[in-house]
C-alpha cells in the first residue's frame, strides 16, 4: 500500500463529497481511513488521527478534510513529489466555495499565493502530506491537544520541525472546499485566537512546558 487518505470527520454528511473525489483518482494504491466524531462528546481530533495512523498500511499519509473535492490527479502529485523528497511534510492551496455544487467564485487561502519553501506554522492538515514513519516517529498527534481547535496543525509541524522535517508548499496541487463552516453549525469552537497558538506553539518550540489553557507551566 503506498497512501493512506485520512479523514476525521465531524460533518459525515460531508464525506460523500470526498469519496467521489477518491473514486476518480488516477492513482490507486490507496486506502481510505475515516473516523466520525460525535457531536457533544468533545473534540478528538488528534485521537482520532492517532486512531487512524495505527490502522494505516500506507507509506504515505494524505489527510483529506471533509466536503473537499480534489481533482483527479490529487493523490498522483502528492506521490511523485513525495518520491523526490522524503522527509517533506507537505501543504496545498484550498479554495473555498459557498454552494454544494462547487461552482461560482472560489476564495483562495494563503497557500495559493505562498513560495513552496515555508515553515513548520504552514502545515495544515485539511489538504495535505507526510510520511508515515515521520508522523509516527515525532509521536503522531498530540492527544493532550483535544478540545483546542486549531492547535493541531500547528503542533505536529512544531515537533516535525524540531524532529528535523522541512514543511512545504505543493503549489500545484489545489483542492476545492465547501465552506462549511458558513452554513453547517460546528459543535467546537476554537479557544484561543491563531496568534495565541503560534505563540504558545513557539514556547513549546523553545522547550517549555506548555498547558492548553493556562499558558507556560
Amino acid at each position: 500500500m503506498k497512501i493512506s487518505v485520512i479523514t476525521p470527520s465531524i460533518r459525515p454528511e460531508g464525506l460523500k463529497i470526498v469519496q467521489q473525489s477518491l473514486e476518480k483518482q488516477t492513482f490507486q494504491d490507496f486506502e481510505w481511513l475515516t473516523e466520525i466524531g460525535i457531536p457533544g462528546r468533545g473534540h478528538d481530533l488528534n485521537a482520532a488521527y492517532n486512531r487512524a495512523l495505527r490502522r494505516a498500511r500506507g507509506e504515505l499519509i494524505v489527510s483529506l478534510q471533509d466536503f473537499i473535492k480534489a481533482p483527479p490527479q490529487y493523490l498522483q502529485k502528492f506521490w511523485d513529489t513525495y518520491q523526490k523528497e522524503k522527509t517533506v511534510f507537505w501543504t496545498a492551496p484550498v479554495g473555498k466555495v459557498n454552494n454544494l455544487e462547487y461552482t461560482g467564485k472560489i476564495i483562495w487561502d494563503w497557500r495559493a499565493f505562498a513560495d513552496a519553501a515555508v515553515d513548520w506554522k504552514c502545515w495544515e492538515i485539511d489538504s495535505g502530506a507526510a510520511p508515515l514513519s515521520a508522523l509516527r516517529q515525532i509521536g503522531g498527534f498530540d492527544e493532550e491537544l483535544d478540545g483546542f481547535w486549531s492547535c493541531d496543525n500547528l503542533n505536529v509541524g512544531c515537533r516535525a520541525d524540531i524532529a528535523g522535517f522541512k514543511v512545504k508548499n505543493l503549489l500545484d496541487n489545489p483542492v476545492i472546499a465547501y465552506d462549511h463552516d458558513a452554513h453547517i453549525a460546528h459543535p467546537f469552537r476554537e479557544r484561543f485566537l491563531p496568534q495565541i497558538n503560534n505563540d504558545r506553539m513557539e514556547l513549546f518550540r523553545n522547550g517549555l512546558k506548555i498547558d492548553y489553557l493556562r499558558g507556560v507551566v
